[in-house]
């Protein structure tokens, strides 16, 4: 005989999918019409993506040709593309703020991560409740990116696909900070590092791919004008440290990577200027480690507010006319 616990949970499943299918079909004229969706990473500033993505789930807004994301961006983005939006959203208030997640005691353990991204993939992607991995690949593809760092060679930025590689594993790999996530991760013959180590915006790759600027939205965990600096002192001495060895001589020059990211943010500001961005609002106060649960609401909220503006922005603009 069938449990009622079965029942409900085999109910719960059609439920999701009969949503998903609407999200995925439902008709979203009155918005935006756009092909490609990319996220940038930022560890916990990912909440604010998570709130932009909510909204759209709320509003059936789905009309993805290919999604592309990097490290915390990446595991929205995948569970967004699943009809699954609440996974992330759940995880951000509850399980990687349990302490089981970022442990910063660890830094003066050189064997043990500070990012425990084993407990993050069998507790959120494999956890009671698993990434729909079947709906994943029937929904548009996710690009995943995910750094390649082969000995004594420069490393590369490699896009792992969901319908054709290991959803799991890219999730983490993409995630695996230098220094925070301890040693490598390895898939295939690769040895990944933290995606968003060379491309952590990646609307490039979908230029490459041949789609215009007006069909692509941004979303960046970082307000509008921001511009890294060079790391500090300290963080170099912790990198030459830990990555001492000459055959990581690569890595070590890719680590401090400001240049790059700035000329992407100058670019996405002024020569690809036709390309949609969605930014955090000015007083965004969360950041890669972020533990405070307050301060994570408040962005989750900025992400929802951010998403119903740009929805609605020509809307907005029509009303704006009017009363002028």
């Amino acid at each position: 005989m069938i449990s009622i616990k079965t029942r409900f949970k085999d109910f719960k499943d059609s439920l999701e999918s009969i949503n998903w299918l609407m999200l995925k079909f439902k008709k979203v004229s009155p918005f935006p019409q756009k092909k490609v969706l990319v996220l940038e990473g930022g560890g916990m500033r990912g909440i604010f993506l998570t709130g932009v993505m909510q909204a759209f789930t709320d509003r059936g807004y789905f009309p993805w040709k290919l999604i592309i994301g990097s490290s915390a961006g990446a595991l929205t983005g995948t569970a967004y593309a699943a009809g699954q939006i609440h996974l992330a959203r759940d995880a951000f208030f509850t399980e990687l703020l349990t302490g089981n997640f970022i442990r910063i005691s660890n830094i003066v353990r050189p064997e043990q991560h500070i990012l425990n991204l084993d407990w993050m993939i069998d507790t959120i992607i494999k956890g009671d409740e698993p990434l729909n991995l079947r709906r994943l690949k029937n929904s548009c593809p996710v690009l995943i990116t995910a750094t390649h760092c082969r000995e004594n060679h420069p490393p590369e930025t490699i896009y792992l696909n969901s319908k054709e590689d290991s959803v799991p594993t890219a999730l983490k790999a993409t995630a695996a900070i230098p220094f925070l996530y301890r040693n490598f991760v390895k898939y295939k013959h690769y040895k990944f590092l933290d995606g968003a180590l060379l491309d952590p915006i990646p609307y490039k790759k979908a230029l490459e791919m041949g789609f215009k600027e007006k069909e692509i939205l941004v979303i960046t965990t970082r307000q509008k004008g921001y511009r890294k600096k060079e790391e500090s002192f300290w963080i170099k001495n912790l990198y030459e440290a830990y990555y001492k060895d000459p055959k990581h001589q690569f890595l070590l020059k890719a680590l401090n990577r400001f240049r790059q990211y700035n000329k992407l943010r100058d670019d996405l500001e002024r020569k690809n200027s036709k390309i949609d961005v969605i930014y955090p609002p000015k007083d965004f106060r969360v950041n890669r480690l972020t533990q405070d649960g307050e301060k994570i609401l408040e962005g989750f909220g900025q992400g929802i507010k951010a998403a119903k503006e740009w929805l609605f922005k020509d809307k907005i603009k029509k009303k704006k006319k009017k009363r002028s």
